[in-house]
């Protein structure tokens, strides 16, 4: 899932920038500044802009080290202006954030003005690991993701259209409906299975105590990444998950942060992760040259998907690395769990609190997805339930913070009614704005801030003419569109493991309200004590990606017996 934010340039070019003695002696300064308070933001023809003590200097040095704290400023001057347009810099580059569902179209709307590939290009660089002369390729590839290619470049040899065949890996393998349908049934069994071995050992009946993050971190990351890359992924690197979990908390400031020579933990903790995932795909190779890898399976363990398999097939036909192969598999991995587990964690977490909608769930998914012929989940039809359905969204819509980014290729460019920006600058809008707007998303009690699992579901009845009997459904309806939800990214630049995603959160749900009884027990923190109030969204993982909850949840589960 392509889940970022930053700004490429200026990210790249930081350390020439600042060296180490300048940020600290800033550091200092900044912090001093604080302490005098701040300037007040002003209005001009509908543009605001983020106030900073130190030009240049303040909202830089924030967003490099606290981006939850940079977001929310940036909705303070929305909310305190009521503009549609705020502006700032970051370094030296002009930097516009924009609201309201019409600018958002702008922004989504406009691919040959504002460019994303920037982006890429950022995680190319700093989490793929591609060298420049690799990085030049697509650079050089103007052609763009579409069959057809952009006006000008139609005469650009097949092998060379680098982003279309790029993007080409995702909607063969894994949008097509042969491979998604096949990915969903191999992670339905194994997470099943993984399930089903936690009573194991339990009296009948017994009850067996859990925490909410270690359960879903193990078990469902595990599940996850063995569905798309193998098993063998994990029999070569002992400690991955664990590894892993490093590096997931890293991830975003590694990319929008200082460079990694101020940041060595987690610099160090990217690395090991990369190490052990090029060990996997050497391996992987080494089976497939010597013929021990059936390349007719929809599954098998040493590359495990067909998407892993011709993922990194192509790129070593294109001439790149194994070294950027296995950054590719990290930052797939990155993508699929940095999203799916700390949704699948809140939407759990709101099931244990609340008994009504827990056994609300589990009736829609033993009532209408359960295959009459295997007993098992029928993962189309878990997907397609309303109520499950809003659920997700819910739980997307307060818990996703997602900045999308452009570059603006060609201006002055029209972002919104006579506010006109320039070229080279950076456009954003960010989903922790868009999806709190109470215009598009509140309900009569029940405002756009607080959580409600019945907010996008709608009931209706009818009527059977023939025995005048009445049925009331219950379907799936979201108010926003996708102007003003958009947590996978929006306009022509969407996070192509989005469909995989939301069938990995809702099978999980289904299974594990299906197969266990649910007691909530309590909050706590991370390292197990009792916390003095619940979750909320923790910062750390704001502007990139979904965020986890900055508690932990203590519960209880027990099988539910299967009726005689």
């Amino acid at each position: 899932m392509d889940a970022t934010n930053g700004f490429s340039s200026f990210l790249t070019g930081l350390s020439s920038y600042f060296s180490i003695p300048v940020i600290l002696v800033l550091s200092v300064v900044l912090l001093s500044s604080y302490a005098f308070g701040r300037e007040t933001s002003h209005s001009s023809n509908g543009l605001s802009y983020l106030p900073e003590s130190i030009p240049y200097v303040s909202n830089t040095f924030l967003f490099m080290t606290d981006m939850a704290a940079f977001l929310e400023r940036v909705s303070e001057v929305f909310e305190a202006t009521n503009s549609e347009v705020v502006k700032c810099y970051v370094g030296f580059r002009p930097c516009y954030f924009v609201a309201s569902p019409q600018n958002v179209q702008r922004l989504f709307g406009s691919p040959e003005i504002l460019d994303g590939n920037f982006i890429h290009y950022l995680l190319m660089g700093k989490q793929w690991g591609m060298t420049k002369a690799e990085m030049a390729k697509f650079r050089e590839d103007r052609s763009g993701r579409l069959p057809k290619p952009a006006p000008g470049f139609e005469g650009l040899a097949a092998d060379k259209r680098y982003w279309r065949n790029h993007n080409r890996l995702y909607t063969d393998y894994l949008t097509d409906t042969r491979h998604s349908d096949a990915l969903a049934m191999e992670f339905s069994r194994r997470f099943a299975q993984r399930l089903d071995r936690q009573c194991e050992g339990l009296h009948d009946g017994g009850w067996a105590s859990m925490r909410l993050l270690g359960t879903l971190r193990k078990h469902m990351s595990e599940c996850a990444a063995e569905t798309l890359f193998g098993t063998r992924l994990f029999d070569l690197n002992p400690g991955f998950t664990e590894c892993y979990w490093a590096y997931d908390e890293v991830a975003g400031r590694l990319l929008t942060g200082p460079p990694g020579f101020l940041q060595p933990r987690a610099a160090r903790a990217k690395h090991r992760l990369h190490a052990m995932v090029r060990r996997h795909i050497d391996a992987a190779w080494a089976n497939f040259d010597s013929g021990c890898v059936d390349v007719e399976s929809l599954w098998e363990p040493h590359f495990g998907s067909h998407l892993s398999r011709e993922s990194a097939r192509w790129l070593r036909e294109q001439g790149f690395s194994d070294h950027t192969a296995a950054g590719h598999t990290l930052a797939t991995l990155f993508g699929l769990n940095g999203n799916t587990v700390p949704i699948t964690a809140w939407a759990l977490a709101e099931l244990l609190q609340d008994p009504k909608l827990l056994n609300a769930v589990r009736s829609e998914v033993l009532t209408e997805s359960i295959d009459a012929e295997t007993g098992e989940l029928d993962a189309r039809r878990v997907v397609s339930l309303p109520l499950l359905q809003s659920l997700y969204t819910e739980t997307m819509r307060l818990h996703v913070s997602f900045a999308v980014t452009r570059e603006v290729r060609d201006g002055p460019f029209e972002i919104a009614p006579g506010c006109w920006i320039e070229k080279g600058a950076i456009v954003q809008t960010c989903s922790t704005i868009a999806h709190l707007d109470e215009e598009v998303w509140a309900i009569e009690g029940h405002p756009a801030r607080e959580f409600w699992a019945w907010r996008h579901v709608r009931t209706e009845e009818s009527r059977d003419e023939r025995t005048g009997d009445t049925t009331t459904r219950m379907r799936f309806a979201m108010n926003g569109r996708p102007t003003s939800f958009f947590p996978y990214g929006g306009g022509h630049w969407v996070c192509p493991g989005r469909h995989f995603g939301k069938m990995e959160i809702m099978l999980a749900l289904a299974l594990i309200v299906t197969k266990f009884d649910l007691e909530f027990v309590q909050w706590t923190h991370l390292d197990g004590a009792e916390s003095d109030r619940p979750a909320q969204n923790d910062g750390r993982y704001a502007g990139s990606i979904a965020m986890f909850p900055d508690r932990d949840l203590s519960f209880r589960w027990r099988k539910i017996r299967s009726p005689k």
